[in-house]
């Protein structure tokens, strides 16, 4: 394998392990690999190590403390999902309020892109306003064909960048299958910064700009303000869709949890004397902290590696959506 494959194989696996993975089938992933490490591997290379059942063994503390900390964790999804539906709860103006809101969103970009409809899909939606954004951009090029050699120059620059970006958030819409893939393909895609050099080329070009080209520039403007209020809208439906689903297979990985390492230290004097038995129920005691991991690790990457909707450009200008260097 060529240096530039495994770099594209380490991107891919990283990608779905910390992303794109069903998070209960890398939780099942992640125990197996435990149970087989601990387990028939640990057992071949320590063949005489003491019985794990003994009294002075930690097994039972490790499994009693493990049980302890399913309920505890149980609990807290109960309050949790308590404290989610009640902030869900408003009055009926507040719920008229946020619905007219989006109304009143979809209203204001009909009016700015001349179309009488947007679409309501998250991926149609983003690609609209990428597109709209990259064909006024073009144009605006194509307009200053004879401007000034130093604004050309800026705006060639700022025109290949930003195709650079639509390009490949459109690839990664083309495939996107849910909210958390809408979100992926829009990591890359930089408003903040685009916001700022297109500003920054209109404050350093203001006077070689005639009344139409300061409004297309404009239009661009209210454009990319538009897409970094529809991707953190999206961000904020996935992230509130990921807690729903952590709380869902938390409850269902909780329950069988407890009963399994209850019915364990109950008829502990009764088991055999089995290393495999041992590092089984370990594992299973694991499998809720496992999951909790796997769902809180996707969304604190997430939140941590999209930049955030504002007028100020932050963050490392380096990375990508994975945080690992481009192999290319």
């Amino acid at each position: 394998m060529g240096e530039r494959e495994f770099d594209r194989w380490r991107r891919d696996w990283y990608r779905w392990m910390a992303f794109t993975a069903d998070r209960r089938v890398l939780t099942t992933i992640v125990l197996l690999v435990g149970f087989t490490t601990f387990g028939p591997v640990a057992g071949a290379l320590l063949p005489s190590a003491k019985n794990p059942l003994a009294d002075s063994s930690p097994t039972i503390s490790l499994v009693s403390a493990l049980l302890s900390g399913t309920f505890f964790l149980f609990s807290i999804v109960v309050t949790l999902n308590t404290l989610f539906v009640s902030q869900q709860q408003h009055p009926l103006a507040q719920q008229f309020g946020r619905v007219q809101s989006v109304v009143e969103y979809r209203r204001q970009l009909e009016t700015v892109v001349d179309t009488e409809h947007v679409p309501a899909e998250p991926e149609a939606l983003l690609r609209l306003l990428s597109g709209s954004i990259l064909e006024r951009a073009q144009r605006l090029e194509e307009d200053l064909g004879a401007a000034d050699f130093e604004l050309r120059e800026d705006l060639e620059g700022y025109v290949e960048t930003l195709a650079e970006e639509t390009g490949e958030m459109n690839r990664g819409l083309e495939s996107a299958e849910d909210t958390l893939d809408v979100v992926l393909a829009t990591i890359d895609y930089d408003h903040d910064r685009q916001i700022h050099d297109l500003r920054a080329i209109r404050a350093a070009h203001g006077d070689e700009l005639d009344d139409g080209t300061a409004e297309r520039i404009e239009e661009m403007l209210r454009l990319l303000q538009y897409a970094a209020t529809a991707r953190e809208y999206f961000k904020t439906l996935y992230t509130r869709r990921d807690l729903a689903d952590l709380s869902r297979d938390l409850v269902l990985t909780a329950v069988p949890t407890a009963a399994i390492v209850a019915a364990f230290m109950h008829f502990l004097t009764d088991l055999p004397d089995s290393n495999l038995l041992v590092v089984a129920v370990e594992a299973v005691a694991f499998a809720p902290f496992v999951l909790v991991a796997t769902y809180v690790l996707r969304v604190t990457l997430v939140n941590s590696a999209q930049r955030a909707a504002g007028q100020f450009v932050v963050g490392d200008d380096g990375g990508d959506i994975e945080g690992i260097p481009d192999g290319d």
